[in-house]
Order: structure tokens, then sequence, then C-alpha cells
């Protein structure tokens, strides 16, 4: 039987089904939106991520959505029941394909480790999908359109109007610099700093592209008199996000400031300006994002001189190891906190049984490109004898496919003693990485 939190989430799955079958939905209908396992778009791993780059916050949402599912995997039996009975009590849309396919997608047949990785595939599959952000897209005009929820606002991405009384006179506006970032793609941020009369400090606020695009034809549109200077490039697309373009766009940025506020107070104090400029709640996130990369980088910088002719390895690796249907299986999770170079690393992870001089037993991982935080969630497995097992070590290397540079970098090793674990049991941790070493036989 379940307990009363998995009734509670089960409860919740079925509210979510009714809602689905409601009226309001029949549109969907006419659209094949199963094109990807489940939702999960690179928008939402912005959001999971604090608007950073893939991190250990991702690997832990992996770790928690891989858990989850392996708990409903344990109760696969009674929701095929449970939908059968739904199948059988005439529920429209219920059928006993229904039913075959929930017991399908619960994965019979195999471990908890085949069915982590199999599921880490699927979150994978989802967040490369163009269609599913298409959709949202779609949907997003839907509500723009059917509901007074933007009335009153002046930019897409403010939520609400602000003027000269309510912030304070603005009598600096400066482009200080710009910033990469990764999610959901590759783009740049620009740093605007911010005076006010009467306030000691500036403020900082953070502004893409694309809000630049948008304040400057809400202007015209307000001010259709006034020779509004154009941006050379209107939309961020392909190539566009590259660090030539930032710069460019700085230039561009930098003269429009500087028009703008040699306007007429009419102008240059109007509502729409001082709400471009107003302080966002992100804006106090990526001030301290951009604090802590600043620390980052000086720590960094003060490890590399303090650490002179160091091998400069760093990060861990988190493993489960288990011995189960006679083979030794090997999840390889995730490898976070890698050594940082001028380029993100392209790792992946290798194995062996130590001794093996003749390199028979060498398995891998695939490539994760441009991360220092990848998620593998793969599983190795040796077929050999427990006994003999027990007599090996396990090496595990990390390596960087060095996809620019045709070569491949070493990123660090772990030697585990099988013969000290209890392979009858899940052996799951973080290990920290170290140099390649001739461990004890």
């Amino acid at each position: 039987m379940m307990n009363v939190r998995e009734k509670f989430e089960l409860n919740k799955c079925r509210r979510d089904i009714d809602i689905l079958l409601t009226p309001k939905c029949t549109f969907y209908l006419f659209l094949n939106r199963d094109r990807v396992p489940f939702v999960l778009t690179s928008d939402m791993a912005y959001v999971i991520n604090d608007g950073g780059k893939q991190g250990h916050n991702f690997q832990r949402f992996v770790d928690l959505c891989c858990q989850a599912f392996n708990i409903l995997r344990k109760h696969a039996d009674l929701f095929r029941c449970l939908f059968f009975l739904m199948a059988r009590s005439g529920i429209p849309g219920v059928t006993e394909h229904a039913v075959k396919y929930v017991q399908n997608a619960l994965l019979p047949g195999q471990t908890d480790a085949q069915a982590t990785a199999t599921f880490t595939r699927m979150i994978e599959e989802s967040m490369k999908s163009v269609f599913t952000q298409f959709n949202f897209f779609i949907h997003n005009l839907a509500q723009m359109k059917f509901s007074s929820h933007n009335e009153g606002t002046l930019l897409s991405f403010v939520p609400k109007a602000y003027s000269k009384e309510t912030d304070g006179k603005i009598t600096r506006a400066d482009l200080t610099n710009f910033e990469k970032r990764y999610t959901p793609e590759k783009h740049y941020i620009f740093i605007l700093k911010i005076e006010r009369e009467h306030v000691k400090l500036p403020t900082y606020v953070f502004r893409h592209f694309s809000e630049f695009v948008e304040f400057r034809d809400k202007l015209y549109e307000m001010f259709p008199l006034i020779t509004w200077p154009n941006y050379s490039t209107r939309v961020v697309i392909g190539r566009s996000n590259v660090r030539s373009v930032a710069e460019s766009r700085k230039g561009e940025i930098t003269n429009f400031l500087k028009y703008l506020l040699s306007l007429t107070p009419e102008i240059s104090e109007c509502e729409l300006v001082y709400t471009f400029f107003h302080p966002l709640l992100r804006d106090e996130q990526e001030v301290e994002k951009t604090k802590a990369n600043l620390v980052k980088v000086r720590d960094s910088f003060v490890s590399r001189s303090n650490t002179a002719g160091n091998t400069g390895i760093k990060g861990e690796i988190k493993l489960s190891i288990q011995y189960k249907r006679e083979a030794l299986q090997v999840m390889v999770n995730h490898v976070k906190g890698l050594v940082e170079t001028p380029e993100a690393p392209s790792p992946y992870v290798k194995t062996y049984l130590l001794p093996d001089p003749d390199k028979q037993t060498k398995l891998k991982t695939k490539i994760a490109k441009n991360t220092g935080h990848p998620t593998f969630n793969e599983l190795l497995q040796y077929q050999l004898p427990e006994q003999d097992i027990k007599r090996r070590i396990l090496q595990v290397t990390v390596w960087d496919s060095g996809m620019l540079k045709k070569e491949n970098n070493f990123l660090g090793a772990v030697y585990i003693k099988l013969m000290a674990l209890d392979l009858s049991k899940e052996n799951i941790c973080w290990h920290k990485l170290g140099r390649i070493q001739m461990p004890n036989l």
C-alpha cells in the first residue's frame, strides 16, 4: 500500500489528468505535442541553475527526478491496476491502450540503475527539443491575447511602470561592461551603472540586447518625430552570440544612452525611460553572481600562484557501485568542480579493472560538451565472477576530449579497492579526483 505522501502525489497527478481532459484543452488535441518524453526546456534549466551555467543545482535536480521515477516504478503494479479499473469504468480518454502505455513507461524489467540511465537520456532529449519551446511561445501569445495580465505595463520584462517620482531622478546612465551567459543559450548581457540624485551609491541593472531593441521601439512609438538611432543587428541568433558582435553593440548602446539623456525632460524623464532603468530582482541576483565570479577568478589566480608546478587537478566524481545480476555495475552519475580553462572542457569518464596490462577492461562514457559540471548517469558493467571482481581495483579517470585541439587532456583519477566495499549493496558517494598513480594491488 502507498503511504500518505505517495497518495498525495497520486492525487496531484489525478488532478493534472482532469485538467488535461477539460474542454479548454481541446485545441491542443489537434497538435502532436508528444514529440518529447516530457516538458523540460532550457528556460527551466535556467531557473533551476539560478541563471548560471549548468552546475550542481541541475545535477541535484536530475538525481531527484531519477529517485522519484524509481519510487514510482516500485508501485508499477498499483498504477497498472488503477488505470485498468479506470479503463473498465468507462472514464473518457482512459483505454486499455493507456494501461499498456503506463506499464511500458515505467520500464519493466530494468534495474534501478538502468532506469536511471534511460530517464537521464529522456531529460537530455527533452532539453534539446525546439518544438516544446515553440509550443510555449504559441501558448504565451494566447495568454497575452485572452488575459489582462500585462495591462498597464510599458515593457514586457518589467511587471509595472515606474517614474522619476518613485525611483528618483537619474543623473547618469553608463554602460560599464558586458558578460557572457550560457543558459538557456550562449549570449551576452550588458551592465548599466545608474546614478540618481541625492543617492550616494549607484545601482546596476542588467539588460539583454533584445530588451534594448524593445525599449528603442517603444520610444519610437511614443515619440515618432525623434530620429532614434538604429541597432545594426536586430535579432540575436546563430553566430551573433560572439564577443565581436557584443563589442559592436556596446558602442551602439553607449551612443544611444548619451543621445537619450541629452533630450528634453519630456522624453528623457518619461515613465518608459524610468521603467527601463528600474532595478529588478534579477538585477540583484546578477550583481551577486558577478561578485562571485570576480572572487572565483581572484581565488583561481591566487591558487595558481601558490601552487606553481602542481598538477592543478580538482573536482569530484559521483559513482554508484554494486554487484548485481552477476555483473559489477558502475553507475557514473556526475562530475563537478573540474579545473577551469580558458574554454569549458568537454569531459568523459573512462574505467579499468586493475590489474589489466592489456587494457581489456576499458569502458567509457559519452562526451559531455562544454561543461565543468557534466551529468552522465551511464551504466558501465563488467560481466565477471564476484570473487574475481573483489581482487580488482576500479580505476576511474576523467578526460577532456580536447575537441578543438584534437587531443585528450587528463582531468583527474580515482582508485577504489573493491575488496573494501560491500558489493551486495549500492555504494554511492562523491570521490575527490587526484593524480594517476600505481596503486598497491
